[in-house]
């Protein structure tokens, strides 16, 4: 059995789908993260000797304080404890100090890493029970959604399902989109795509926030902040699409703030 602590986004989420394709679900103890948490809950796994119960630890798109790192490689002096962090954010570059720590931004052709994307190529580099279930296509493909969404290359290559793949996750919430795509991954009977209920619920979703982004544009508040021209806006929800698209809108400012309210 392994144990995996990841992001509680749909990044982290596709970790959970390709560690349980290559172990079997039944073989992954998974905990979603916060960063607010994931610091606390990774000291308890070891001040309890949790690892004793696993063959191995991930920790997947999510990262931790440089103190918590060091205390963790400092019980890795005394202690066989497989532990492994793989991550993509260049907050957490410094982390590479650590032998135990992956943290790569782009790879080798240039393309913008995922937490998704560096999981899958370290599962299908390593000996796993069920390989062959990570190598078919439309796993493959959910990799690619998966890291076009989380760097946001579907909106230069216009990718909509890549897009509308996230939105999903919101609809259906954590529990139903995992059982929902690992049944769909493991029998890997058809194309990357959407049925027509979920097309339906998506253009409901897709309208929802379409009315949302102009509600906000037209209360933003320009400032100037430290010499730079700025967009201030209250908001809550669809804060990605909401920046992003208040950021094409508005070329004459220089960035956008959201205060979370």
């Amino acid at each position: 059995m392994i144990k995996l602590f990841t992001h509680n986004d749909l990044d982290g989420l596709a970790c959970i789908l390709l560690a349980q394709l290559a172990y079997g679900k039944d073989e992954v103890d998974f905990e979603t993260c916060r960063y607010e948490d994931i610091n606390e809950k990774l000291v308890l796994y070891l001040e309890e000797k949790q690892y004793e119960n696993f063959e191995h630890c991930f920790i997947t798109d999510i990262s931790m304080k440089e103190e918590t790192a060091a205390f963790i490689n400092e019980q890795l002096r005394t202690n066989s404890i497989p532990i492994t962090l793989i991550d993509h954010h260049i907050s957490a570059i410094a982390l590479n100090a650590y032998p135990w720590c992956h943290v790569t931004i782009e790879d080798e052709k240039c393309i913008k890493c995922s937490g998704t994307s560096l999981f899958y190529d370290t599962l299908t580099s390593i000996e796993v029970p069920q390989k062959e279930k990570l190598l078919s296509p439309l796993v493959t493909t959910f990799v690619e959604k998966v890291r076009r969404y989380d760097t946001w290359d579907w909106q230069a290559l216009e990718d909509v399902l890549a897009k509308q793949l996230n939105d999903l996750f919101f609809i259906l919430g954590k529990e139903r989109f995992l059982d929902y795509w690992l049944l769909r991954l493991e029998e890997d009977q058809d194309e990357f795509g959407f049925d027509e209920t979920q097309k339906l619920l998506l253009e409901l979703r897709q309208n929802e926030i379409d009315q949302y982004i102009e509600a906000r544009n037209e209360e933003l508040i320009e400032k100037e902040i430290a010499g730079y021209k700025a967009g201030i806006v209250f908001a809550n929800r669809f804060q990605s699409e909401l920046g992003n698209q208040l950021a094409l809108l508005h070329p004459e400012l220089d960035f956008i703030a959201m205060i979370n309210v």
